[in-house]
């Protein structure tokens, strides 16, 4: 086996395309930590996983059809994002069809998870093009040049989304707080 670190993404697609199962291992070996993390701010802990694995599920149906017009990182992000947005839709058709109010209280957060909930909160509420950002620089600790990489953005660009991101959100949160 050939070490994660040392081959590209590029070349790893294109070897999980040739058939090459045990690129695929590396790939999620490198993508899975990162993807769980990410997934973890923006749906209920206890799901988390689940999205995760719905993700790397979509992958192995779609990776055929990466077609390296855009980086694979970016590519990705898009199943990760689609399939986040599909776990809410479907919690929101869900949460309509409860009939009582203990069913309703069985899939409501617990106190203990509130900072996490709050975090969450604050992430839902930003538009996705900033919270793409602020995760990749917060909680993936990634430079402005790493970002604009991935997401084919110039540097300039990531770092006033970036600003302009922090500055809706604060704005959110300062709004939310009048109106509580």
């Amino acid at each position: 086996m050939m070490g994660v670190t040392t081959l590209r993404d590029e070349e790893l697609i294109s070897r999980i395309q040739a058939g090459d199962t045990e690129s695929f291992n590396d790939l999620v070996e490198v993508y899975f930590p990162r993807t769980y993390r990410k997934v973890k701010m923006l749906v209920p802990a206890d799901d988390a996983e689940d999205v995760t694995q719905d993700i790397f599920l979509n992958l192995v149906r779609s990776i055929d059809k990466f077609k390296g017009r855009s980086a694979f990182a970016t590519w990705f992000n898009k199943i990760v994002t689609n399939r986040v947005a599909d776990y809410h839709r479907r919690m929101f058709r869900q949460k309509g069809r409860f009939t009582c109010e203990e069913e309703i209280l069985k899939h409501e957060p617990s106190q203990e998870d509130s900072s996490n909930l709050e975090m969450e909160d604050i992430l839902t509420k930003l538009p996705e093009h900033y919270r793409e950002v602020i995760l990749k620089k917060i909680y993936y600790n990634l430079s402005f040049a790493e970002i604009a990489s991935e997401l084919g953005m110039t540097y300039e660009a990531t770092r006033s989304r970036y600003r302009r991101g922090i500055k809706y959100a604060a704005n959110k949160i300062d709004s939310d707080l009048l109106h509580n």
